[in-house]
């Protein structure tokens, strides 16, 4: 039997969604952020040589923060 690990969903802070979004839309980044720090340990960003791009999973958590305002019900 394989036993599916149910992946948890990161709550992120107004800042890190932020910069996530930030990154996602490749804005220009600062050579040192911490908040992007705090990003690259949850493994949710990556350094590609002088550019940042999101990880698969970073992409889902931006794609679940997103949707979160609209998890209440559904409009019509």
């Amino acid at each position: 039997m394989t036993e599916e690990k149910k992946q948890k969903l990161l709550i992120l802070s107004q800042p890190q969604r932020t910069s996530l979004e930030g990154l996602s839309n490749r804005r220009p980044q600062l050579p040192t952020d911490p908040i992007r720090d705090e990003l690259v340990t949850l493994g949710l960003v990556v350094k590609q040589g002088a550019k940042w791009a999101l990880t698969p999973t970073g992409k889902k958590v931006l794609a679940a923060n997103s949707n979160r305002r609209n998890s209440g019900g559904f409009s019509v």
